[in-house]
């Protein structure tokens, strides 16, 4: 039984830091073209699970306007990372 607790522990400790992990990743992608506060706002509204996705659509997003200077063409999206840009537009309309 001590064994399944633990396991369950080692469990709830790698998940609690990838959470934390990912919340660090997704504030540093949303922090190059948002405030502070801001990012904070958004990142509370977007759910543990999507933030994965998330970082990937900022990430995405951020380096097309670096380098190119031109906002994303959705079409060039994977599932995934539109998924994540569209929780992030949604967590940024409620929080403006």
């Amino acid at each position: 039984m001590r064994i399944i607790a633990a396991g369950f522990a080692a469990l709830a400790l790698t998940v609690g830091f990838s959470s934390a992990s990912r919340a660090d990743e997704l504030m540093t992608e949303c922090m190059v073209t948002a405030s502070e506060k801001m990012c904070q706002c958004i990142i509370s509204r977007i759910p543990a699970d999507q933030r994965a996705n998330a970082i990937l659509g900022l990430r995405k997003s951020n380096q097309s306007v670096s380098v190119s200077g031109n906002l994303l063409n959705p079409s060039n999206l994977s599932p995934q990372e539109m998924q994540g840009l569209n929780a992030v537009v949604a967590a940024q309309a409620y929080c403006m």
